[in-house]
This record gives structure tokens, C-alpha cells and sequence, in this order.
């Protein structure tokens, strides 16, 4: 049942990201040839650069979460595929707080704030095309 919320999670997370994007931002999921996963990564063509994402459904904080954000030669493939890495980042249930340089967002504040960005990009290209 923990895997399927998770799956869930992750769905909602990517699925809502993809909605509030700009035209300029790529949002999907990355899968390496050689082993691991970014359940997100959300890549700006303009200015080059990426943000990578965990996607958990916990509420905990277990240094397991990030080993494939931590792993250099992942980060390596990335940044030659998609610019430089500008955040890393876990969404999941607990307290938004900074570790060690990696990002942990509660989810619920994660997916309001987009509610809000969503709402400006749409407030601001109707002022644009008025």
C-alpha cells in the first residue's frame, strides 16, 4: 500500500509541475541507462540549468532518500544532458527544511505554492495579451 501512495504521490507531484510550468521549462521524470532515477527533473531551456527532484511519500528524513541526488556520476550526466544542477531537492510529507545542501519541501506547501504560480502565469499572460 506504501508503494502504491508513493507511485500516487509522485503522479500528483509531476502532473501538477507540469501544469504550472512555463513555456521555457521542461518537467518530466529521468530514467539512467545505468541504474537509478530523478522522479523529477524540471529543466529551464533559457537559462540552461535543472532542478532535481525525490518524490516520498514519508514523512521522515532518511539519508537513503537522496543517495541518487547525491551520486556524482549521476549529477555528471545530468549536467551535460540538461546544464548546470541549480537545486536538489525531496518532496515529501514532513518539515521543509535545508540538509546537507539538499532541499526537503512538504509536499502540500510544494504543490500550493504552484496553485500560486499557476494563477500569476495566467494572471500575467492575459495582461500580456490584452
Amino acid at each position: 500500500l506504501d508503494d502504491v501512495k508513493g507511485r500516487m504521490l509522485e503522479d500528483i507531484v509531476l502532473l501538477e509541475t507540469c501544469k504550472a510550468a512555463t513555456r521555457s521549462q521542461e518537467v518530466f521524470k529521468f530514467k539512467f541507462d545505468i541504474r537509478g532515477e530523478y522522479d523529477m527533473v524540471i529543466y529551464d531551456k533559457n537559462t540552461n540549468t535543472c532542478r532535481i527532484y525525490e518524490v516520498k511519500h514519508s514523512d521522515k528524513i532518511v539519508e537513503q532518500q537522496t543517495r541518487f541526488l547525491r551520486m556524482e556520476e549521476l549529477n555528471e550526466i545530468t549536467e551535460k544532458r540538461f546544464g548546470k544542477i541549480a537545486g536538489k531537492y525531496v518532496i515529501y510529507r514532513g518539515k521543509t527544511q535545508d540538509v546537507d545542501g539538499i532541499q526537503y519541501v512538504n509536499v502540500e506547501e510544494y504543490l500550493n505554492s504552484l496553485a500560486l504560480l499557476k494563477k500569476y502565469n495566467s494572471t500575467n499572460k492575459n495582461k500580456t495579451n490584452s
